[in-house]
């Protein structure tokens, strides 16, 4: 009895939940979805299809680039940064030019390390653009016919078939390209896009997303969004986007403007108590006074700047951005990083 009682016990406790894939419809604008009314064997016109590219502009994922040199220069920026800097200036005023170079050498190094590795972030944005299908086939006047991907606008009647890159998001029309009914639906890879393990099966009426992959059987589609409004297109546009300060870094700035009034307010006091003691002690204040001044009130500024911690956060980032990247990971920004690391619920 006991051994019996054991084992409905394991079975209990090794229950399995078997999980379905959700098919989630997508809703269109009225004025959109008239569009979609094409004849699937004959396709839009050259007049149609040239009235709708200039309507919705071409089936690509739009670039904003910026300018390199601006983009470095902006890592010079910051509280903790102009602190740095202040201690650089110092440095060479009163030709320290040992620390000038040190604390130089980590500014530059700071810079160069956010600079490369968000760098291959925007890298990583073009190689999304690059997974779009480069050549699709559709029908058009009546004729199938192979285009560019780019070319491609709502309402277009495209072929998907085994193997295929999906060039846009579509509705399924249930039909081959003889028009007769399908008899097998298709399997859709879109891994890249829900992080599904295994193709989903995909019958008429159900979206197929631009960049998965076809991976059985063969049917036609209408196109219904193209360019940054597909599924796709909206996941570039907000890594583009993403420039908002995240928790982390607003901490890191509180820390660099606390220690910015702090560090400033005593130098000022004991610039100038030093400077009115040496004006009691000599008569007349020489510039070798100043300087001596200058290199007692340096000290105290290097002392108060935590100098390492752009550079340190900055490796510490990289590493984990370095070990992201290897699990496909984008890291847009190196502060991402100790955002995400903080998440308790995703």
């Amino acid at each position: 009895m006991g051994e019996k009682a054991k084992n409905e016990k394991d079975d209990k406790e090794a229950q399995f939940e078997d999980h379905e894939h959700v098919e989630v419809s997508e809703e269109l604008p009225p004025e959109l979805e008239a569009l979609m009314q094409t004849e699937p064997l004959k396709g839009l016109s050259e007049a149609e299809v040239a009235e709708r590219t200039a309507r919705f502009g071409k089936n690509e994922i739009s670039e904003k680039k910026t300018n390199p040199l601006l983009k470095f220069l902006s890592y010079f920026t910051g509280a903790i940064a102009y602190l740095i800097e202040l201690a650089f200036i110092l440095s060479g005023v009163v030709e320290d030019w040992i620390d000038f170079g040190i604390i130089g050498g980590l500014l530059v190094i700071n810079a160069l390390i956010g600079f490369i590795e968000e760098s291959k972030a925007d890298a990583a944005l073009d190689a999304l653009k690059n997974t779009l299908a480069l050549k699709s086939r559709v029908f058009r006047d009546g004729r199938l016919q192979e285009i560019e991907s780019s070319e491609l606008v709502p309402g277009d009647i495209v072929a998907v078939r085994l193997g295929d890159i999906i060039p846009a998001d579509a509705r399924l029309l249930g039909i081959s390209v003889d028009g007769s009914d399908v008899e097998v639906n298709l399997q859709v890879d879109q891994s890249a896009l829900t992080g599904e393990s295994l193709p989903v099966e995909k019958k008429r009426g159900d979206t197929i997303y631009s960049s998965s992959i076809c991976k059985q059987g063969q049917m036609l589609a209408v196109v219904t969004k193209t360019g940054a409004n597909t599924f796709i297109g909206r996941a570039a546009n907000l890594i583009s986007i993403t420039n908002e300060q995240g928790h982390f870094q607003k901490i890191v700035n509180q820390i660099g403007n606390f220690l910015v009034v702090i560090t400033l307010t005593m130098v000022v006091i004991i610039f100038i108590y030093l400077l009115l003691r040496r004006k009691n002690e000599v008569d007349h204040l020489s510039k070798t006074d100043v300087f001596d001044v200058l290199r007692d009130v340096l000290v105290l500024t290097v002392a108060a700047i935590p100098v390492g911690l752009p550079t340190v956060m900055s490796v510490t980032m990289a590493v984990g951005a370095k070990q992201l990247a290897a699990k496909q990971v984008i890291v847009k920004r190196l502060t991402a990083v100790e955002e995400m690391a903080s998440v308790s619920v995703l």
